[in-house]
């Protein structure tokens, strides 16, 4: 599959915010309301479940049983002579703009791609979640139908797996999204992405996007037991990549990292679950003197956190930014920022962006966001932006010698965010 950077966003939003205010992670309520969105007429509303009775009940069983019960699509390493390490542009500086949770094809991301695009990046990266279920149709109207919004960079656009592209068993994603992906080479062909995890590296950072969603769909009926849901482990052949390839446990490296995955390994809020098999399996390669740089997504939120080591391992340094497509629901009475207080990332959060843009159908709703990295030097910065204005900057610097990093806030930040615990901005960088 040949692709080229596309000049333009033509393409139309096919869905609302609207569709997705009921959002569910049960899988047979996505593939339900993959099928319902394509029974939806304009201006024939109320008529959504007779359509879909009677032209797509049949469909979606099939679909659904297929992908809950069929097997997953095989997982793919790289191939001979391919690494899945890509030294950035020689560039003084090399900008990186990242989002999650943006696959919606609604207004609200077409925005944000609009406001990465302004930002006229090196490299896009997407963090995971295709809705609702990264069926072919989906993946082709958010990021490969002529005209869709997904904003490939001037150098090269990465991808890396959601739990809603695995309930449709990965095919789309792996067939049909990441060869679209990859470096550009000179003749503006995308060369494509052979797995679902790399390495984004110059001589002072390494920025690796790594696969959780592959290993987040559970087995049916127990996967609600405690103790048998899907623990979003990262993958041998990704474990082997980590240190056969990026040798990630070499001492001589002191370069500074910064983690890309869809799924937390710490979370502050009630209704969330927190993953710590990642963490665990990174700490088991890496040590537990490293510190990181850690962004997920997942949940539909912009959240803040201090710096913690979580079970005498890995030290990070976490943000979640999974708000690029999705209603962000920021009303008292729902559950999006119900605090839990049993949450190993409760006495850690710092802030969370609780700030109300509009409402729709009573419903309070936030702002969606997007992150831009930039790459100048030993030091890395990290601009969280809305639609509309930024809210805060980062700036972390690498010590060659030792591979500590050490953070600072950059400009004047917001501070109309919710903040908890009693912490300031400072304490992000602390």
């Amino acid at each position: 599959m040949t692709y080229r950077k596309q000049s333009e966003i033509t393409k139309s939003p096919e869905r609302t915010g609207r569709d997705y205010l009921d959002s569910s992670r049960w899988e047979v309520y996505n593939h339900y309301k993959t099928e319902l969105t394509k029974t939806k007429e304009p201006n024939k509303p109320g008529h959504f479940i007779t359509d879909f009775l009677a032209k797509s009940f049949w469909p979606w069983l099939i679909h659904y049983v297929k992908s809950r019960f069929g097997r997953k699509y095989p997982y793919p390493s790289y191939p001979p002579g391919e690494t899945g390490i890509y030294n950035v542009v020689p560039k003084q500086s090399v900008s990186i703009a990242i989002t999650s949770d943006w696959a919606t094809d609604t207004p609200d991301s077409f925005a944000i791609a609009r406001k990465m695009r302004e930002h006229d990046p090196d490299y896009t990266i997407h963090v995971g979640d295709t809705y609702y279920v990264g069926a072919p149709s989906e993946i082709r109207s958010n990021f490969t139908v002529d005209g869709a919004p997904w904003v490939r960079g001037n150098a090269g656009s990465f991808a890396v797996l959601g739990n809603h592209e695995m309930y449709a068993r990965g095919t789309a994603f792996f067939t049909s999204l990441l060869p679209t992906l990859g470096v550009r080479d000179a003749n503006g062909i995308y060369l494509g992405q052979y797995a679902g995890y790399f390495c984004l590296q110059n001589e002072n950072w390494r920025i690796l996007g790594l696969d959780t969603g592959y290993h987040s769909s559970g087995t049916p009926i127990v996967e609600f037991i405690p103790g048998f849901g899907p623990d979003c482990r990262l993958d041998q052949s990704q474990l082997d990549w980590l240190t056969n390839v990026v040798r990630l446990d070499d001492p001589s490296d002191k370069r500074g990292l910064m983690i890309l995955t869809h799924h937390q390994p710490i979370t502050a809020f009630a209704k969330e679950t927190e993953y710590p098999r990642p963490h665990q399996q990174l700490t088991s390669i890496l040590g537990s003197e490293k510190s990181v740089i850690w962004l997920w997504g997942h949940e539909h939120k912009l959240a803040f956190y201090e710096k913690l080591q979580l079970d005498k391992g890995l030290t990070i340094h976490g943000r979640c930014i999974g708000n690029g497509g999705t209603p962000v629901d920021t009303s008292d009475y729902g559950k999006n920022f119900k605090l839990g207080p049993q949450k190993k990332g409760f006495p850690y959060l710092i802030a969370a962006d609780r700030r109300t843009q509009k409402t729709l159908e009573n419903t309070p709703l936030g702002f969606n966001a997007y992150a831009v990295v930039d790459l100048n030097g030993a030091d890395l910065s990290i601009g969280y932006c809305d639609n509309i204005s930024p809210i805060v900057t980062e700036l972390w610097r690498v010590d060659p010698q030792t591979g500590t990093i050490s953070g600072t806030i950059k400009g004047q930040p917001a501070n109309n965010l919710t903040f908890y615990n009693q912490k300031t901005w400072d304490d992000i960088v602390s």
